[in-house]
């Protein structure tokens, strides 16, 4: 159903066109309940959304429209594996893979990503080279990356006693390998190959990159027991087909999608970073919200909120851009993991009766490292034209002067953005009233790591429920790759490209050829 046919979205409309609510110093003024009306505790988590441009009657009509859209019947379909993906007719089983109690297949595939983990670091498995391992090196792109990398670097300070270095091999950029093999010891090094479908041109590049220069040491004498290569992926008998035994394969089900997939066995260079008991903290910590997704009601529902708050200032403000600033350097790729999580998510124009939308969808996800981005872009924040929604993230470990010193610029962010000052001569003058979210961790931890990044999946199916478009495909990236490969078939065997080119694109493929 089009949601811009119901009442609830025509309300909405109304209440946009009220520039009332952007008045977040008068809402403060008129509601000294403010503050605590529009914050949730969630365990070591705190939301603050009170300064965002929402009322109790925005908020009423938003959940509405949840109503309307049947979102509390669509989280119930997601969580009963039913099919949510309806364009490739597949459940989304990110919930499933990270239950405690999750059916024996997704059991199964844990156990034997953590069996093979479990040899590795206890030395009964050695590299090809007949050494134990110390780097792992993750050779994938897109999800296989970007979740895993978030993690890893999230979590550094929850490294086992085997101290294991995790690197990454996902551009094809021959520098990219360089700058890996320069801190490694090959003969150490265990390189897992990432990979849903083992299809991604990347991948495959980089995997044939590995394995001819492994091949190229005579001292590479792989066996059952010494393997320089894992793979974890949906497609075994493709992997099979790599001559990596099957004992080192690790599989997960074909309907977790890859944005969705570091809970599965994706997420092993993570595992061999923190261990297993880290790991399963990091799970707990997913299904703990998953829990309070399906069970909590709208009006304190942390997900349900955020989507809602996110459709409010995307279609009824018409704010295309949202901001997600981390004052924890351990956070720093969080903004890149949410830009594939939402953009490659919701970023569509056709809803799932196959009809095109006439309403905004997913916004653009920008940031960086927030004591970076107030030496960058935040004085477009301050005095651009512009506002846009941003979560601040911040993280209260104690004991350290410096974290202290960072939660203060966020904090001091947050209140500027608020007051403003209009008293200073124009060119001085901020004038305020900018919307944020402040989200506070106690400590950075496995567990509230994974509550953290569920909250995010879960605001994401929130908004494709009600902006009804479907929110595990992306076929809009394959028109590139397919242009890609008739171009490098150009490039590299001087033939005729099947499509019809663009006269600029074939102009500088020209100045390529002729490097011109």
């Amino acid at each position: 159903m089009n949601p811009k046919f119901t009442k609830q979205w025509k309300n909405l409309e109304k209440l946009g066109k009220d520039s009332s609510f952007r008045d977040l110093q008068e809402l403060f003024a008129s509601n000294p309940e403010r503050t605590k009306q529009f914050s949730f505790a969630f365990d070591e988590l705190y939301f603050d959304f009170s300064k965002n441009w929402l009322t109790t009657q925005i908020l009423d009509e938003l959940k509405n429209l949840a109503t309307s859209a049947l979102l509390k019947e669509k989280i119930n379909s997601l969580f009963a594996g039913d099919i949510v993906n309806q364009s490739e007719n597949k459940p989304a089983s990110h919930v499933i893979t990270r239950k405690t109690e999750s059916p024996n297949d997704f059991k199964n595939h844990r156990e034997i990503m953590f069996n093979i983990a479990d040899k590795y670091l206890s030395g009964e498995w050695l590299s090809g080279f007949g050494k134990k391992i110390k780097n792992v090196v993750n050779i994938g792109i897109g999800g296989s990356y970007l979740g895993p990398r978030l993690a890893i670097d999230a979590l550094s300070n929850q490294q086992t006693k085997n101290d294991i270095k995790v690197y990454y091999f996902a551009s094809v950029d021959t520098s990219n390998l360089q700058s890996i093999l320069q801190n490694i010891n090959i003969a150490e090094t265990l390189f897992c190959i990432s990979s849903k479908s083992l299809g991604t041109i990347e991948t495959k590049k980089n995997t044939k990159s590995i394995i001819k220069l492994l091949n190229s040491y005579e001292d590479y004498q792989p066996d059952k027991i010494k393997q320089s290569l894992v793979i974890a992926t949906t497609n075994i008998e493709k992997a099979k087909e790599l001559g990596v035994p099957e004992s080192h394969i690790m599989p997960f089900d074909n309907s977790i999608g890859g944005r969705f997939s570091v809970w599965s066995s994706i997420g092993f260079p993570l595992l061999m970073a923190i261990g297993k008991s880290n790991f399963n903290n990091f799970l707990a910590g997913a299904e703990h919200t998953d829990n309070h997704f399906q069970n909590t009601p709208f009006h304190e529902n942390i997900p349900v909120i955020m989507a809602l708050m996110s459709i409010w200032y995307r279609n009824f403000v018409n704010l295309p851009a949202y901001a997600v600033i981390p004052y924890d350097s351990r956070l720093s790729n969080i903004s890149a993991w949410m830009q594939q999580l939402m953009m490659e998510s919701n970023g569509k124009m056709v809803d799932n009766n196959g009809d095109i939308v006439d309403y905004s969808t997913s916004p653009f996800i920008f940031g960086e490292h927030g004591q970076l981005s107030q030496h960058a872009f935040f004085q477009a924040f301050h005095q651009g034209k512009d506002s846009l929604p941003i979560d601040f993230i911040g993280v209260m470990e104690k004991g350290d002067r410096n974290q202290t010193f960072l939660l203060a610029n966020m904090l001091a962010q947050s209140a500027a953005l608020l007051r403003g000052n209009r008293s200073e001569k124009n060119s001085n003058s901020c004038p305020g009233n900018r919307p944020s979210t402040v989200i506070l961790m106690k400590k950075l931890t496995p567990f509230t790591l994974g509550q953290l990044l569920a909250v995010y999946e879960h605001m994401v199916y929130t908004q494709a429920v009600i902006w009804n478009i479907n929110c595990f495909d992306q076929p809009g990236v394959e028109l590139g790759k397919k242009l890609a490969c008739e171009i490098v078939n150009q490039i590299e065997n001087g033939t005729s490209p099947t499509m019809e080119m663009d006269p600029s694109t074939k102009n500088l493929l020209n100045k390529v050829l002729n490097n011109e």
